[in-house]
């Protein structure tokens, strides 16, 4: 599929053109991969997903591919770079993963899997500030004779008045 761009590349670089395709997909399609990863999970949910399916996918492509040519190299090419996202954590992620093994075994002790859960999969209110908010409503002005009257705010809550 990226045969016809990376062409030119693979010529001046001296190497067959599928396999330098194969990398740059793999390497591509692996990242892309990961996007919902870290959008969902924490990033200890994140390294153990990319390293689950990476193994997954070098898995399938050293036993169910073996000699499919193409299909193999692409398929272990994915799966190396999604299990490799486990190789490399950033210090700031290191002491988040250290914070999310610590919630783990918090919830394993005191018997809390919403704890487990959240260590591994994000909070639902965490999603507030990566999804876009929606344009507040604006207020109408009603005029009713000579005066004018702000339409007021529908509350969020069920008010019972007594």
């Amino acid at each position: 599929m990226l045969d016809p761009y990376v062409d030119a590349w693979a010529k001046e670089a001296g190497m067959d053109t599928g396999t330098l395709s194969s990398i740059v997909g793999g390497n591509a399609l692996g990242g892309l991969i990961t996007v919902p990863f870290d959008m969902f999970l924490t990033t200890l949910g994140s390294k153990l997903a990319s390293a689950l399916l990476g193994g997954v996918g070098l898995l399938l492509g050293t036993y169910t591919f073996k000699g499919q040519g193409r299909l193999q190299i692409d398929t272990m090419q994915v799966g190396a770079r999604l299990f490799t996202e486990l190789l490399d954590p950033s210090p700031q992620q290191v002491k988040e993963i250290q914070k999310n093994v610590g919630d783990v075994i918090d919830g394993f002790v005191q018997g809390r899997w919403d704890k487990v859960a959240y260590a591994v999969f994000r909070n639902p209110r965490e999603f507030a500030g990566m999804l876009p908010a929606s344009a507040p409503e604006k207020k109408v002005a009603e005029k009713t004779g000579d005066q004018t009257r702000q339409e007021q705010p529908q509350p969020t809550a069920i008010v019972i008045r007594l």
